[in-house]
């Protein structure tokens, strides 16, 4: 086990084992206060956490050490669970704040949509690298793609939730564009996602006023910007060295969900630009280790793999830090590595453990400089 661990990208390697620790670390400084208060066990979502991360260090090892080549002959299957998983929330999922993105399995709940981007990526993958001289066609090659991703995003959207599917979409356009699809073919996608988007928007009057709200927060600072103001001012009244960790005022009762949603805005507060700046570097050095994966990948469909399963854990990322900053309007999607959460820490780490998978079987030395 040890020697499959050795051959993958070590630095790969390193990145997650630091990103995991520093997770755990800040989800029990932003969560211990408040569970104290609220369950009488300031541990409660720490050992959680822990017992979710040891599950996800054997999915991580599993995927390690399988060929990723598998992969490849369960893309559709994936797909099929995949649509089955997301109808069944629908029907049955568990409703937390008005929306159905959970299912229940006794004691754990499990969030398909955060299952869907990793088959979506997978099938994507394998449609393109089997499909290379019909990808320009537009009906017989790029259009295949494009609606599946849009038949998984339509039934995520329907949970409500049209971040995960913005995610989707945008890295089956780029896989695509790696792939060598036209231009041309692109901008039409791009031109007919605009308006679908702006539509799913004006369907939710929730959404419309979260939208005016990221406008003008302080003018909702009451209301629907509640959160984004009190993440601003989480994030503004950390400095550049924090106030220490443990020490942040914003979360004893005034952000909700500090241990989920904006965590980073705990992280800004408590260790100042210096920890945010950490965060940032940390996941941009993830983007340039799976960048290189991706280059020196064996085969096609590892090439594209990799850079699909990096863009998934990035660009949520960065979605995150854009919404807990004010850039983007707020909406309910988890930092990899950091947010608490089983389903999510357990496919990100999936996702990593394929990644070090394909670094192991790459067809040329990594150089480490």
């Amino acid at each position: 086990m040890l020697s499959k661990i050795n051959e993958a990208d070590n630095k790969l390697i390193i990145i997650t084992f630091l990103l995991v620790c520093f997770g755990i670390v800040m989800i029990y400084s932003s969560s211990a206060i408040v569970t104290g208060e609220r369950r009488a066990d300031q541990f409660f979502f720490l050992k959680k956490q822990i017992m979710w991360t040891l599950i996800s260090f054997v999915f991580f090892m599993f995927f390690l050490m399988m060929d990723y080549r598998v992969l490849q002959k369960v893309s559709v299957p994936l797909i099929i669970i995949s649509a089955i998983f997301l109808i069944a929330v629908l029907l049955m999922g568990k409703s937390i704040k008005g929306a159905k993105r959970w299912l229940d399995f006794g004691p754990i709940s499990f969030q398909p949509s955060e299952f869907s981007k990793l088959a979506v990526i997978i099938f994507v993958a394998d449609f393109i690298d089997k499909n290379r001289s019909k990808l320009k066609d537009f009906f017989q090659g790029f259009l295949v793609p494009i609606a599946v991703a849009g038949l998984i995003c339509a039934l995520i959207a329907i949970e409500p939730d049209i971040g995960i599917p913005f995610i989707i979409i945008s890295i089956t356009m780029i896989l695509l564009f790696i792939g060598g699809a036209k231009i041309t073919h692109l901008l039409i996608m791009i031109s007919a996602a605009i308006p679908v988007f702006y539509l799913a928007v004006l369907s939710k009057p929730y959404r419309v006023t979260r939208f005016f709200a990221f406008l003008d927060p302080w003018k909702f600072s009451q209301s629907s910007a509640y959160q984004l103001c009190q993440s601003l001012m989480s994030i503004g009244s950390g400095g550049i060295f924090g106030k220490g960790l443990g020490n942040s005022d914003i979360k004893k009762f005034y952000l909700p969900e500090a241990h989920t949603d904006f965590i980073f805005s705990i992280i800004s507060e408590e260790l100042g630009l210096i920890g945010a700046a950490g965060v940032i570097f940390l996941f941009a050095w993830f983007l340039q280790r799976g960048i290189k994966i991706a280059n020196n990948a064996q085969d096609y469909f590892g090439t594209l793999l990799a850079a699909g399963l990096t863009l998934s854990i990035v660009m949520q990322a960065l979605f995150n830090i854009a919404v807990c900053s004010g850039c983007l309007p707020t909406k309910g999607i988890a930092l990899p590595f950091f947010s608490y959460g089983g389903t999510s820490l357990v496919l990100t780490l999936s996702a990593v453990g394929i990644l070090a998978n394909i670094s192991r079987n790459r067809s040329k030395p990594v150089k480490f400089r």
